[in-house]
């Protein structure tokens, strides 16, 4: 029993924990996925083309998420704090943890009702079908035209035939072995025979061509009409035929079994749509705050609540590195490659990463001196961009064909590096000597 106790203490809920914390990471990466979907679908214009509609989408979600994790990391911090923190701040810390958590809320309905809506819908098999519609009609029209077209020459063959007669008896008619009058009065039958029978054969052809054209008409105009019926029918996005399968399914039971209907509204797949988003999105927020504050609890080790107040300087401090970094390179360039972004921000956390190993030579000098200190300043911020830029350039040499092309946007990432340490160097610098006078 020990033995198995030692196992589950030691080795079980430890890795059970781990992979509830990770639970929570992969929660983030969920609902920044569908966040970006939705601000990527909602920011994409043929009149706007200058910023490109990714970065406006991912800087939307990386404020976002970003936003999130943090609040929920302060506000599980809160009960741990000292009596000394202002409770006005506390109070905004938890209202504001609210603000994003919606927008993920109203992001996640607006993805699963796009996501729902014509689920089964493709635009493709559509007009496949309606091309097959469209040949089967011409098809059936011109069957039917053939069939036509036989029938009245199956019906006209006898008045043709009798009219050719009668012609070749005018023409085969001699008048040898009979009288001057016989032949007379015989020729005159036979033209006379001649004329009944054209005239008959007129008749009856413009008869039968009527009723050819009187039937093809008919024909085609119903065999159209029933092509547009199935048409409109398979393009008719107001009906439930293109809802998601198992969901349709799903309420249609329980419309016919429960309501004695035969079909459910369209309402009813609007609300239920609406509820499955809330619910999920409850889950993903929920999965993603408790690890938060599991990692804040007192019982979490003293490293890791000091790697993630570090982490959380950190995420700021490159936010300001990479707004310059961003804003050089979208006036410099008509479209900003997601290759270049990334190797950006890759630049600017190696920089903090090696710095942050290097000793702080002003915390070990007995006196402070207002223009040694300045310089140390100023130098530990120029050495962070210098940095910045070198390793955008390794970065560019490594991975991209263009990695010697000293544009400004390259200039910017160390620059933005450089504002960003003077950001966070500068005003603890000058409160300090304002302390020290």
């Amino acid at each position: 029993m020990q033995f198995i106790g030692l196992i589950l203490n030691q080795v079980l809920i430890p890795v059970a924990t781990v992979f509830f914390i990770l639970s929570g990471l992969v929660a983030a990466i969920t609902s920044a996925g569908i966040e970006y979907s939705v601000f990527n679908s909602l920011f994409t214009s043929t009149n706007q083309t200058r910023i490109p509609t990714w970065l406006i989408a991912s800087s939307f979600v990386v404020v976002l998420e970003y936003s999130k994790i943090y609040l929920h990391y302060l506000n599980g911090r809160i009960p741990y704090l000292s009596d000394t923190f202002s409770k006005q701040f506390i109070k905004q810390a938890k209202t504001l943890a609210i603000i994003p958590t919606l927008i993920s809320i109203i992001c996640s309905i607006c993805f699963t009702i796009s996501t729902l809506d014509l689920a089964a819908y493709d635009q493709e098999v559509i007009d496949a079908k309606i091309s097959q519609y469209n040949s089967s009609c011409q098809e059936d029209i011109a069957k039917k035209q053939q069939e036509l077209s036989d029938s009245k020459t199956v019906r006209l063959e006898p008045y043709k035939l009798a009219k050719e007669t009668a012609v070749e008896n005018l023409n085969n008619f001699t008048s040898s072995n009979l009288s001057s009058k016989t032949a007379t009065r015989k020729l005159q039958l036979l033209q006379e025979s001649v004329t009944l029978t054209a005239t008959e054969f007129t008749e009856k052809e413009q008869e039968f061509e009527n009723d050819y054209q009187q039937q093809l008409s008919d024909f085609k105009n119903a065999r159209e009409t029933a092509r547009d019926e199935a048409i409109a029918a398979l393009t008719n996005v107001s009906s439930n035929q293109y809802d998601n399968p198992i969901l349709a399914h799903t309420l249609t039971v329980f419309a016919q079994t429960i309501f004695a209907r035969h079909t459910y509204s369209r309402s009813c797949y609007l609300i239920i749509s609406i509820c499955i988003s809330l619910v999920l999105s409850l889950f993903l927020e929920a999965d993603l705050r408790q690890p938060i504050h599991r990692l804040v609890q007192t019982s979490a080790p003293e490293k890791l609540r000091n790697w993630c107040n570090q982490c959380i300087l950190s995420f700021i401090k490159a936010a300001c590195a990479i707004i310059i970094y961003l804003f050089l390179m979208m006036v410099s360039h008509n479209d900003v490659p997601h290759t270049t972004v990334i190797l950006g921000v890759i630049s600017y956390m190696l920089t903090s990463l090696l710095l942050n190993r290097l000793p702080d030579l002003t915390s070990n000098r007995s006196e402070h001196n207002i223009y040694l200190d300045l310089y140390y300043t100023t130098r530990d911020c120029v050495l962070q961009g210098v940095v910045s830029f070198f390793f955008y350039l390794l970065l560019g040499f490594l991975f991209q064909e263009t990695a010697l092309d000293i544009s400004p946007a390259t200039v910017g990432i160390g620059l933005g590096s450089f504002l960003a340490a003077t950001l966070n160097k500068l005003p603890r610098t000058l409160i300090e000597l304002q302390c020290g006078d």
